[in-house]
């Protein structure tokens, strides 16, 4: 809830100071009104906007903070204040949601490219995958002072580390085929465009965090140093 309501926030905050004046949430239900997403029932967006602040403004100066903003999505989600004396309190967290909802459909309107068979960045598939991914690399956070610990705990996790090698090379694979979203919030589906960004950006260290260099220097019959290989990998991601 929390995670929603600072997106929410985040979004009706135009300046970005950290308050929410009457200005932009005024502006914010203009811009549902005019997609059809809610309705003023009489009201001016002005009086609107005055009502729903009054209850969502605890402490009267005039803006909603991040604390206040959060306290009214808590109150409204739990079931409390069903009664009228909150019903613009309730007008609030609906505006929050429609703003949230309308802003992702805009990101998935905003589509620059037509490569659609790549991996759409908000797929529930590349969400698990991450997740994933990121399980992996805390445990060779774990497993790293061990392996600098212990030379034979190093030699037992060898196995272990080679095939998380191999799923951080599926990644790299993965991230050449998984669009992005660019910082004006528009989702690049461009092949070329991927790669550009991706080879820009982690693709180096990334790279070279997830060769198997242990495996190579084995077959070469070169000692990995007391395991400084492997840490020195870990480390990198």
């Amino acid at each position: 809830l929390k995670m929603t309501a600072r997106e929410a926030f985040r979004i009706i905050d135009v300046n970005g100071d950290g308050f929410l004046q009457k200005e932009e949430v005024v502006r914010a239900i203009e811009m549902m009104v005019a997609h059809g997403e809610m309705s003023l029932d009489g009201l001016t967006s002005t009086e609107l906007a005055e009502k729903m602040m009054s209850e969502v403004d605890m402490d009267g100066d005039g803006q909603i903070d991040m604390d206040e903003f959060i306290a009214m999505m808590k109150k409204t989600s739990s079931g409390l204040g069903k009664a009228n004396a909150l019903s613009y309190n309730h007008r609030m967290s609906q505006l929050a949601k429609t703003v949230l909802v309308a802003h992702q459909k805009k990101i998935e309107n905003s589509t620059v490219g037509e490569d659609m068979w790549m991996i759409h960045p908000l797929s529930n598939f590349h969400a698990t995958w991450d997740i994933v991914v990121s399980l992996l690399i805390l445990l060779t956070v774990v497993t790293m002072p061990l392996s600098l610990g212990w030379e034979e705990l190093n030699e037992y996790f060898f196995g272990m580390n080679l095939a998380v090698d191999f799923i951080f090379l599926l990644d790299v694979g993965k991230h050449f085929c998984t669009g992005y979203v660019d910082e004006n919030e528009a989702i690049i589906m461009n092949t070329k465009l991927v790669r550009k960004n991706y080879l820009s950006g982690f693709f180096v260290t990334d790279f070279f965090s997830s060769v198997p260099w242990d495996l190579i220097l084995k077959v070469a019959g070169v000692d990995s140093i007391g395991g400084t290989v492997t840490s020195t990998k870990q480390s990198l991601r």
